[in-house]
């Protein structure tokens, strides 16, 4: 009994650790992690407005929070730093659109994973062109972040 016991100690303490990893302390590894499909993909953003914050700073601003409503009617509205701009967002094929009417906004498609209520885009293309890499995290407006870290 002692033999097994001693085996099995070190088990039990990296279990708490491994599983608190899993729980929202790690951004996605996209090699292995799925995406969300199409079906929730909708239901997370059709109607919705996410807070959120990108991984890097454009345009003249100098803070990383933004706030994105994706309306019913495909719609878009997104404010950042008192900047307002307009346009159109698609789903199609486990995959999420945004097409701003500003022309120096070029059409960005994403695969949106979720950690918990945290969804992270990683981008795909860029007017169709393949593009890739991490670009924001969002949360639903008026929901806490149960990820790490805090998202602004």
């Amino acid at each position: 009994m002692r033999f097994s016991a001693i085996f099995l100690l070190p088990l039990l303490l990296w279990m708490p650790q491994a599983l608190a990893q899993d729980n929202n302390e790690t951004y996605p590894d996209v090699e292995y992690a799925t995406p969300l499909p199409e079906a929730e993909l909708k239901a997370v953003f059709k109607g919705q407005t996410h807070q959120g914050s990108y991984n890097f700073l454009n345009r003249n601003i100098s803070t990383f929070a933004f706030k994105e409503t994706t309306a019913e009617d495909g719609a878009i509205q997104h404010v950042q730093q008192g900047k307002v701009d307009t346009g159109q967002w698609s789903i199609e094929a486990d995959v999420i659109c945004y097409d701003y009417d500003d022309p120096r906004l070029r059409q960005a498609c994403f695969r949106i994973y979720a950690r918990g209520n945290c969804y992270y885009h990683y981008q795909v293309s860029v007017e169709g062109m393949p593009r890739f890499g991490f670009t924001a995290r969002t949360v639903i407006e008026g929901e806490t972040p149960d990820c790490e870290p805090s998202l602004v």
